[in-house]
């Protein structure tokens, strides 16, 4: 698998969640070598409902255009 940050190779990994309020003290996910990105089942989830939003590089500046 490839980070979706750097593009580096990622290895899968166990995390402890201490904090956890479900009960379960630790999960697995990946770890990208390169940058320390983790991802795991709840970050997938998340970006699949949330997507982030789309960047238009044709809109207007304010005060930036010329008369």
């Amino acid at each position: 698998m490839k980070c979706q940050r750097c593009r580096s190779r990622m290895i899968t990994d166990t995390f402890f969640d201490f904090q956890d309020d479900t009960g379960q003290l630790y999960f697995y996910g990946w770890r990208c070598l390169n940058c320390g990105e983790i991802f795991d089942p709840l970050i997938y989830s998340n970006r699949i409902q949330h997507p982030a939003p789309i960047n238009r590089k044709n809109r207007k500046l304010i005060g930036m255009s010329k008369r």
